[in-house]
């Protein structure tokens, strides 16, 4: 955004890969007076940057002049969060009724085309008769896939190819000469054409590219909700004390210092300072602590956290824009609509090669003619014919979108979910890998991790009496780490008792009455108020219970203190395994977390990792990922908060935990189910292997091109060796079964 100029967003119908990126991108950039411009395909956003405001008739008409629809201009990004999500679904929907229109004729042309192929059906019927039913079948098909040769147009204008040029000619071909040999077949040579002619080819180009047009743009769609959701966080209304009433009233009309009562349950609709009461707030969608934080008169709050089950009144420090939920959707925003999409690697090749096979043909016809000859014409035809039906891409349309397919299935039943195939490709290309703590590596709930007894408590049935009180406090109590209290309570097999007279100490901890006696669960603190004296053998191992960053809880039976209790997020099982072979793969692993320095150096001294970057807030893991990128890393972030969403989206590759917030798994390109790294690896290694397949599904495809094109143009013809369109034919059909085939490896390869 311009500091000094203005900054306009445009809605955009219609694209749908790289290549329309960048002719939008070259229209708006030639329209007087704009700095720069930046195209999200995800969001269908244009994001244009001038010295001044252009007018929108302007800009629409340069998105017109591209070939798309411009549908709304409009300065404020935020008031339209879900435009794209809007288009994608428009676009599924549009996608679901051309395929509804395209697979069942596409079957039934294929069983015709099938049984064609036996000697004894095509002996018995008439040929002629089913040749012009397949062609009717066709025309459907035709139809719902005419978004291609449309696209393809566009590109054309603009002196450019792309992969629907693939589309339309390898469907435009076989469909053409099918249609000459079923009208007029004695116009053609002999062995031109042949019964089924190539329509059961044009329906399956169309019908299996358009199958892969609709999973592409449902992934969209969910992609583009991210925003939506961040903003599903705030409260709409607010509950504001004046003069001893409380009235609620719209969040939009709230000013700083206003009061606002938050009761048990709530989101915090502003960040303030807690001016009276006491409760619990869950802040981890703020820092990734996953413990919530106590708060008494004097606390910091912020807005969109949720409140425990105390009741609080909250004094307003920052309203709308200004809170720090407004700051993570702005950093998510701009993160989302500065990343370009990856160019698609067969539209790199199609600018190429479609341009270099149409002079191939039409030079071999040109040749054939100059020649001359009795047979002059029929060699032009047959020959230019075959180079264009040897050439034809369908074997290199069907190389990346049938490794995807195959790879990213394999994916899902692992666990691992791919957002795009730019994910995959992206994916297999990072050099840095920033990972969060709390949620990821651990399991993202506070549990026991150690526990030491005073002299005396040393029997099992001792030690389970000291629980049963424990769990009887706890359950009443409103103290943080209460769950894990009663959690391993439970696991040790303590009998269920009742507690009286519990209340909780903000800051310190729980005290009530078991059976008569007083128990006391806490601090130190809590127990010097009640000038308990903690044995020195206990006093002496606290050092090392508290290790670590653990939370440190006495508990205190009558007056004696007789456990000392640790409480720490513990380390997933899977963890130190999956980062091992995560590192085979990846050269930098960088620890990101919200917790606190010492917690964080000892997770990554048990998981091996050796750098550290610790205690940040939402915006500080945004820059970590921003630095490594700008030092040439391609960086790929694993997260599951919504803290950590906006370095989510500036990553090369976002990656979600599957136990996580839905705002990170919205804005993430990958989300991984099983919710352990182990996935990841799996991910990571998958994504390898289904670029080498694409690649060597590429390779194989122009060697059945490349080596056919030659002797399809006829350079072998004087001594006898001829390929007619038969046996181009049927060598595309090959090198189609043989990328299939290749891709198809991918459900049975072993993961490193």
């Amino acid at each position: 955004m311009n500091s000094s100029g203005s900054t306009q967003h445009i809605d955009i119908q219609g694209m749908h890969c790289a290549s329309c990126v960048a002719r939008v991108e070259q229209e708006l950039s030639s329209v007087p007076g704009v700095t720069s411009v930046a195209v999200n395909l995800i969001r269908h956003r244009a994001t244009v940057s001038s010295l001044d405001a252009i007018n929108a008739t302007h800009l629409q008409s340069a998105v017109e002049r591209a070939g798309y629809t411009a549908l709304a201009v409009y300065t404020d990004a935020t008031t339209r969060p879900t435009s794209g999500a809007d288009i994608d679904r428009t676009d599924v929907a549009l996608l679901q009724r051309s395929l509804i229109r395209a697979i069942p004729p596409t079957v039934a042309v294929m069983l015709l085309g099938m049984a064609l192929m036996i000697p004894s059906v095509t002996a018995a019927v008439d040929a002629v008769l089913v040749d012009q039913v397949m062609a009717i079948l066709c025309l459907p098909v035709l139809w719902a896939g005419r978004r291609f040769p449309l696209a393809a147009w566009r590109a054309l204008r603009r002196g450019g190819t792309t992969m629907d040029t693939l589309i339309t000619i390898g469907a435009g071909t076989a469909f053409g000469m099918s249609i000459i040999g079923t009208v007029f077949p004695h116009t053609l040579p002999h062995g031109v054409t042949h019964p089924g002619g190539y329509y059961d080819t044009t329906c399956t180009i169309i019908t299996l590219v358009l199958v892969g047009k609709w999973l592409e743009a449902r992934a969209r769609s969910r992609t583009a909700d991210a925003l939506q959701r961040l903003l599903s966080l705030q409260p709409t209304t607010a509950r504001i004390r004046r003069n001893g009433r409380d009235t609620e009233v719209d969040i939009r009309s709230l000013a700083e210092n206003d009061v606002i009562v938050v009761r048990a349950g709530e989101r915090l609709p502003v960040d303030g300072i807690v001016v009276e009461g006491h409760s619990t707030v869950d802040e981890s969608m703020i820092t990734g602590e996953s413990m919530p934080i106590e708060v008494v008169a004097g606390s910091a709050v912020t807005g969109g956290t949720l409140n425990g089950n105390g009741s609080v009144l909250v004094k307003a420090t920052a309203v709308g824009e200004r809170t720090v939920l407004s700051g993570i959707i702005r950093a998510v925003d701009a993160a989302q609509s500065g990343k370009a999409p990856i160019q698609r690697l067969a539209d790199r090749i199609s600018a190429i090669f479609v341009p270099i096979v149409l002079v191939v043909a039409a030079v071999t016809a040109g040749v054939w003619l100059l020649i001359g000859g009795p047979m002059a014409v029929t060699n032009a035809v047959v020959t230019s014919i075959s180079v264009l039906i040897i050439a034809c891409p369908c074997a290199l349309g069907l190389a990346t979108p049938t490794a995807i397919v195959v790879g990213t299935g394999r994916a899902a039943a692992l666990g691992v979910l791919f957002g795009s195939a730019e994910a995959v490709e992206r994916l297999s290309t990072i050099t840095t890998l920033a990972i969060d703590k709390t949620g990821t590596i651990t399991e993202g709930r506070p549990d026991v991790a150690t526990t030491l007894y005073a002299d005396g408590v040393d029997s099992e049935q001792a030690i389970t009496q000291v629980w049963a009180a424990v769990a009887a406090v706890e359950r009443r109590a409103e103290h943080p780490i209460a769950p894990a209290l009663v959690r391993f309570a439970e696991a040790q097999g303590a009998p269920i008792i009742d507690a009286d007279n519990v209340r909780t100490v903000p800051g310190k901890g729980a005290v009530g009455t078991v059976a008569g006696t007083t128990v006391r669960i806490g601090s130190e603190a809590l127990m010097a108020d009640a000038m308990i004296v903690v044995p020195n053998t206990l006093e002496q191992a606290m050092d090392r219970v508290s290790q670590g960053g653990r939370s440190l809880a006495l508990v205190a039976v009558d007056r004696t203190v007789v456990a000392v209790v640790g409480v720490a997020d513990a380390i997933r099982a899977s963890s130190l395994d999956a980062l091992e072979r995560i590192r085979q793969s990846v050269p930098e692993i960088v620890l990101v977390t919200g917790d606190r320095e010492a917690t964080a150096n000892v997770v990554a001294s048990h998981v091996g990792i050796q750098t550290v970057e610790a205690g940040l807030l939402p915006a500080g893991k945004l820059a970590v990922v921003e630095r490594l990128q700008r030092r040439g890393a391609i960086v790929a972030m694993v997260g599951d908060g919504i803290n950590d969403a906006p370095a989510l989206a500036q990553a090369d590759v976002g990656i979600a935990m599957g136990g996580g917030t839905d705002i990170a798994k919205a804005t993430a390109d990958v989300t991984l189910v099983r919710n352990d790294l182990g996935a990841l690896a799996d991910g990571i290694a998958l994504s390898n292997l289904i670029m080498r397949t694409i690649r060597q599904n590429l390779l194989l495809a122009f060697i059945y091109n490349t080596l056919g094109i030659p002797i399809a143009a006829g350079v072998l013809l004087p001594f006898g060796i001829t390929l007619n369109p038969m046996i181009a034919a049927g060598a595309m059909a090959l090198s189609s079964v043989t990328v299939v085939t290749n891709a198809l490896r991918l459900k049975r390869m072993p993961l490193p």
